[in-house]
This record gives structure tokens, C-alpha cells and sequence, in this order.
């Protein structure tokens, strides 16, 4: 029997990998300590309070993880583990780090993130195998006056603590790739910074920069550089010489001008400058042949150079919020242009080669002095949003032709044009030496969803109608590029993660009462880009995303295409029934209708609070309507799961199961939402019409905060 147990034994001791993640432990589990052979050790995400000293007899651990737990006290037995190459302690609430720790010769990997330490000791520096050092948000105030003994260390994150110095051995780190020390209260730079000539990434904005050291356009290997949110009032004259340079972020500081060497940074392709001092825009900017995203929103500048038009790649250009009076005709060369944002400036004409910009989709030119527009507007036939005001309803207008009064050229207007709601506060704002931004300006944006795409402007039916007294969501302009380290430590993303985003844009009524409230978190997801297998998948435009693709779209069928249904009353409750309906989808794969509401979002509009979900739209002649559903009514259950509690989510994963979907409805009576093309706005009538499928003007606009789903 003896040697009956002595086999698993033997294979416990064999053991070299154990993981106990997120197994809600509130200690070391004592048979771990069998292990002898253990080298991988896993125990992130529990609540172990403190570590058992039988752990460092663990002699050949080489990976320890216990990130996430609640540990507050580091042994200094961790000395012990002299073959550890991989230590993980991020987010416990450990306040000292013990100087034993320098044993660990063999240590590669340290990540400290989120502790409440306010020193690494000196002693670390002994630790030279060290290529990754992690100090994220700690209350770090100084880093070891030894660092640059770290020879072999590539990447040193001290993002988010109270650093005021940097030491000056930093730049003997030769094989340093990547340094973020963002949101600190760092002062200056060492002056031999330029000795990193590995360096690729360097992020220290958010901090309290003067001036950046001249050699820092030594570091030609640099690839994305981030400094801003400082207090820079001048960029070094050598820029050009970090040749390497595809992303710059300048914005948030003093900056006057750009130096002329800007125009060696070949491979630059984003360029942000906004809420800076720029009077004027260097002409050498035309030579960035890779350049694809700039943005100059929140400057003086006055007008842009000529050659900008040699910016062949360009694709997306924001000077929002300038004191622009004119566009370069070269604007027109610039082919690759999608998105062209000229809002709250003083232009009072765009150039007629601005035609030329083939595959533009966005141009908003609100709160200008434009009298009209050129008529080779009427040509950029991949046009979605064109935005004229601020009380705007909807992204594609209604355009007539007319000839200008002063210089007989034919032009195009709409009821918009010509524009009074010229810059406000302009006076105050060209009078004060920094403006204050409207951060807001270009997020967001009017709910709107497009149907079919058409190469030219449908006219609109009926005469142009009055707005009455409109406020409108934010235009979708495409967020500033995100930063490459994710949005936590607030870098820059690369390109291909930061894709132009769609715009999305849904449809909701509102009531006489309500107004267009501004909101830039609204979340809108499209039912419509749900199919069958057969079906046809449209392409939905989404302020989180713009898309510049277009994919054909099915029309919904027409009045006599009936859909068979059938409606039964269940009971009738007074000033309310219940109501069964089946739904088969069309040919397309569309229902006809959307809903907003649900246990995790805002109210819908008209159910007086009710946490339910509510019929907001129903396509005329569509599915749903073929079957009797009605705007207005309460989801009870779809395909037999209760809808009364259920989220957004939930009634969208129950609805796209079937082709043929079974709704359970409250209807009350009268319906709160009227399934009219008018509807009452502050006292004045708004026509909303339903146009066929294809016509750019077949859009609604989303006239509250709550998120809509839409199939």
C-alpha cells in the first residue's frame, strides 16, 4: 500500500504551473506549497491579504503573479526568489518596496502599477536585467538617482504620480524603447535626453513643460511623440530631425508657430495642434507627404497656406474654431479628403474646386458668414452630413440653384443660407490672448439614420419648412485619434485601431415640449445591421465609427406586399390592452421597427418614466406595420422572454433569433406617440416626411439622450 501512494505524490512534486485566478481565495492555498518544482504561479484577482512565508520556499518560482488582490505589506523574504524573472504586485495597496528585492538578479519583468509607494529603493538598480519597469499611478514623487544602471530596460512606465524631476542617468538608458512619464508635475527634461536613441515612444504630456531641450531631435528613431496638456510656447527649431516621427500631439499648450523644419518629418501622419496660440500655419506643412489627420481646432489662424493642397493623403482636416476668412482653391487637390470641418470661423465664401474633394463625407461650415455655397457641392456625391448651422435637424439639405447677386456665378442655397448664427462671443474671443475652448464642438452628433445612398441630392417634398425653435446634437465629426496606449494612460492609438467612425444616425419623435438636449455618450445601436442568413447587411452610419464604405441597401416592401400576421386581444384593461403579434421580417431581413427604454438605460421618451421598452418608430409600409404594431406600444414579451425588465441588450438578443418575431404589446389609448408626419415643436409645425428608401433627406433626427434600437 506504501507504494501504492508514493506515485501521486511524485507527480505532485512535479507540478511547475498552477493557476488560482479569480478563485475568491482570502489566502495561499497550503497545498500549493508542496509544489517544490513550482516556476509559474498564478493567483491575480482574489483577496489574499498577505503572503504566507511558505511561499519563498519556493526557490526555482520564476513567474509570481498576485496583481489584483488586497496585500499591503511586501516580505522582505521575496529576496529568496532568486530565480524569479517575472513579478506582477499591480493594484494591491503595498507601501513600501523592501531592499532584499535586489537578489532577484534575474528579474525582467517588475510591474508595480497601482500601489501606494512613495520610493523605490535604491538598491532596485542592482536588478540589471530588468527590461520592463511598470510604476503607473503610485505616489512616486522621485525615481532611483541610479536608474540609468537599468542598461538592459526598454520600456519604463512612471505614468500618473507626483514627479517633479526626472534624474539625469535617465539618458544612459541606451536600450530604453518606450518611456511614458504623463500626468506628473515634471518641470523640465533632462537636457541629455537625446542620448535615448532607441527611444521610439515617449508620452509625457499632462505635465508643467516650458520648453522642450534641443536635443531632443536626437532621438531619430522617435516614432510617436505626446506633450501635450503642458505649457510649451515654442517647439525646438530641429524638429525635422526625428525623421521617424508618424504621430505628434502638441495640442493644449502656448505654441505660436511651427518650426519650419517640420517639413523633413516625411512620414508624419497625424498632426495635432489644437488649443494652441497658432497665428499662421508654416507653408513647409505641404511637404508631409504621409500626412493623413490634422487637427488645428481652437487656434488664431488666420488663413492656410497654399500648400496644403500638396497633402495628397489628407484625409481628415479640422481647423474648427480659427479665425479663417478664406479656403485655398488648392484645397481641391487634396483628393483623399473624407472629412473637412471648418466650423466657427468668419469664411463668407468655400472655393468652387472644393468639387474636386471626390470622396468627401463630412462638411460642416456652421456658424460661418456664408451666403451660399459653390455649386460644385452639388457634385461630391459621397456627401453624407453637410452642416450649415447649429439648429440644424438634418445632415443632407435640400439645395436649389441660384445665381450670386454680386457675381452672377451660379451657386446652391437652402432655407439655412445665408448664415446669421455667426460665431458668438467672436469679439471676446479674438481680444483675449487664449480662448476658451468648446471641447464639445465636434462630438456627437444628430441621431440620424440614413437609408439608401443616392449619388445626388433628392429634392425634398413639399416647400422648405420652418424649424421652429431647434437645438442640436453636437456634429459627428470623427474623435480626436485616441492615444496608442488605450484611453486609461491616455496615449496615442495607432491608425488601424483608430478607424474614421460611422455616423449613426437613428431615428426618435419628441413632443411639443422637449428640446434637442446635448449629449455626447449617447449609445446607438441599429437593429438593421441584424439579417437573416439570405439577408442583406446595411451599413449603418454611428457616431462612434464613420464609415466611408457604402454597401447596397434593400427597400422595404411596398403597401401591397402584406406580410401575414396576427393580432389577437388578450384582455382589456381600461385605458389599456394587451395585444399578440407576429412579425415576419421582409426580404431584406428588416422588421420596420425601433425601440428605446430598458432596465439599463434612460427613460423613452413619453412613457413618464416607465423603465420599459417602448415602440418609438415604425416604418410606414414596413414589416411591423403590415402587422399592426403601433408607436407607442410597451414591449411585455418577445419570442416568449419577458420584456418588462429586460435591457436594450437582452430584447435585441431575443428579438434576432427568429424570422418570424413574437411580440406581446401594451397598447394604451390614446398612443403616446403619434404616428403623424407632423409633429408640434414649441408651437410650430414641423413636416418630417417619409420619403422611399434611397432618398438622403428619408432621415429622422434623435430628439433625446435615450438610446434607440432600430431593425
Amino acid at each position: 500500500m506504501p507504494a501504492f501512494f508514493c506515485l501521486p505524490m511524485g507527480c505532485q512534486r512535479q507540478v511547475d504551473s498552477v493557476d488560482r485566478s479569480s478563485s475568491n481565495l482570502q489566502a495561499i492555498p497550503t497545498d500549493i506549497f508542496r509544489f517544490r518544482k513550482l516556476e509559474d504561479l498564478n493567483l491575480t484577482m482574489n483577496n489574499i491579504k498577505e503572503l504566507d512565508r511558505r511561499l519563498f520556499t519556493l526557490r526555482r518560482l520564476r513567474v509570481l503573479d498576485v496583481s489584483d488582490n488586497e496585500l499591503s505589506v511586501l516580505p522582505p523574504d521575496i529576496g529568496h526568489l532568486t530565480q524569479l524573472i517575472e513579478l506582477n504586485l499591480n493594484r494591491n495597496t503595498i507601501t513600501d518596496i523592501p531592499e532584499t528585492l535586489k537578489n532577484c538578479k534575474l528579474l525582467t519583468n517588475l510591474h508595480l502599477n497601482g500601489n501606494p509607494f512613495t520610493r523605490l529603493p535604491e538598491s532596485i538598480c542592482e536588478c540589471t536585467s530588468i527590461t520592463i519597469l511598470s510604476l503607473n499611478d503610485t505616489t512616486l514623487t522621485i525615481l532611483p538617482a541610479n536608474i540609468g544602471l537599468l542598461v538592459n530596460l526598454r520600456v519604463l512606465d512612471a505614468r500618473e504620480n507626483h514627479l517633479r524631476t526626472i534624474p539625469n542617468s535617465i539618458a544612459e538608458l541606451k536600450n530604453l524603447e518606450e518611456l511614458d512619464l504623463g500626468q506628473n508635475e515634471i518641470e523640465e527634461l533632462p537636457q541629455k535626453i537625446g542620448k535615448l536613441t532607441s527611444l521610439r515612444e515617449f508620452y509625457v504630456d499632462t505635465n508643467f513643460l516650458q520648453s522642450l531641450p534641443d536635443s531632443i531631435s536626437d532621438c531619430r528613431n522617435l516614432d510617436q511623440l505626446d506633450v501635450s496638456d503642458n505649457r510649451l510656447s515654442r517647439l525646438p527649431d530641429n524638429l525635422g530631425n526625428m525623421t521617424s516621427l508618424t504621430d505628434l500631439n502638441i495640442s493644449s499648450n502656448e505654441i505660436i508657430e511651427l518650426p519650419s523644419s517640420i517639413g523633413n518629418l516625411k512620414r508624419l501622419q497625424m498632426l495635432k495642434a489644437e488649443r494652441n496660440s497658432l497665428t499662421q500655419l508654416a507653408p513647409e506643412i505641404g511637404q508631409c507627404q504621409s500626412l493623413t489627420e490634422m487637427y488645428l481646432g481652437q487656434n488664431y489662424l488666420s488663413d492656410l497656406p497654399d500648400t496644403i493642397g500638396d497633402l495628397r493623403q489628407l484625409t481628415t482636416l479640422n481647423v474648427d474654431c480659427n479665425n479663417l476668412s478664406e479656403i485655398p482653391e488648392t484645397i481641391g487637390n487634396c483628393k483623399s479628403l473624407t472629412v473637412l470641418s471648418l466650423r466657427q470661423n468668419i469664411l463668407t465664401e468655400l472655393p468652387m474646386t472644393i468639387g474636386r474633394c471626390e470622396n468627401m463625407t463630412v462638411l460642416d461650415v456652421a456658424s460661418n458668414k456664408l451666403p451660399n455655397l459653390p455649386f460644385t457641392v452639388k457634385v461630391l456625391y459621397k456627401l453624407q452630413a453637410l452642416w450649415l448651422s447649429e439648429n440644424q435637424s438634418q445632415s443632407i439639405l435640400k439645395l436649389t440653384e441660384a445665381r450670386d447677386e454680386r457675381t452672377g456665378i451660379k451657386v446652391v442655397t437652402c432655407y439655412l443660407l445665408p448664415q446669421f448664427d455667426a460665431i458668438e462671443g467672436e469679439a471676446g474671443r479674438s481680444g483675449s490672448a487664449q480662448h476658451a475652448p468648446d471641447r464639445a464642438a465636434f462630438l456627437g452628433g444628430p441621431k440620424v439614420h440614413f437609408h439608401d445612398q443616392q449619388d445626388t441630392f433628392e429634392d425634398e417634398k413639399g416647400a422648405e419648412v420652418h424649424l421652429g425653435n431647434f437645438e442640436r446634437h453636437n456634429t459627428p465629426h470623427p474623435k480626436t485619434p485616441k492615444h496608442k496606449k488605450g484611453s486609461i494612460d491616455g496615449h496615442m492609438l495607432p491608425h488601424e485601431i483608430d478607424q474614421p467612425r460611422q455616423l449613426s444616425l437613428v431615428s426618435n419623435h419628441r413632443t411639443s415640449t422637449s428640446s434637442f438636449g446635448e449629449s455626447s455618450n449617447s449609445i446607438n445601436r441599429d437593429l438593421s445591421d441584424i439579417r437573416v442568413p439570405n439577408g442583406v447587411r446595411e451599413t449603418t452610419l454611428s457616431p462612434e465609427r464613420e464609415d466611408h464604405q457604402y454597401q447596397n441597401h434593400q427597400q422595404l416592401p411596398q403597401p401591397q406586399q402584406r406580410l401575414g400576421a396576427s393580432t389577437s386581444s388578450l384582455s382589456n384593461l381600461g385605458s389599456s390592452s394587451q395585444h399578440i403579434i407576429n412579425i415576419q421580417r421582409d426580404n431584406s431581413g428588416k422588421l420596420g421597427l425601433s425601440f428605446a427604454g430598458g432596465s439599463k438605460n434612460d427613460p423613452a421618451p413619453n412613457s413618464n418614466g416607465d423603465t420599459g421598452l417602448y415602440v418609438t418608430k415604425v416604418t410606414p409600409g414596413g414589416a411591423a406595420d403590415m402587422c399592426g404594431l403601433r408607436e407607442g406600444d410597451k414591449l411585455i414579451r418577445a419570442n416568449n422572454v419577458n420584456m418588462l425588465t429586460a435591457s436594450q441588450d437582452e430584447a435585441m438578443a431575443a428579438i434576432k433569433k427568429r424570422e418570424t418575431v413574437e411580440l406581446v404589446v401594451q397598447r394604451r389609448s390614446p398612443s403616446p406617440v403619434s404616428r403623424t408626419s407632423e409633429v408640434s415643436l414649441n408651437g410650430s409645425a414641423h413636416e418630417i416626411n417619409h420619403l422611399d428608401a434611397g432618398s438622403p433627406d428619408s432621415t429622422l433626427f434623435v430628439s433625446s439622450n435615450t438610446p434607440v434600437y432600430a431593425s
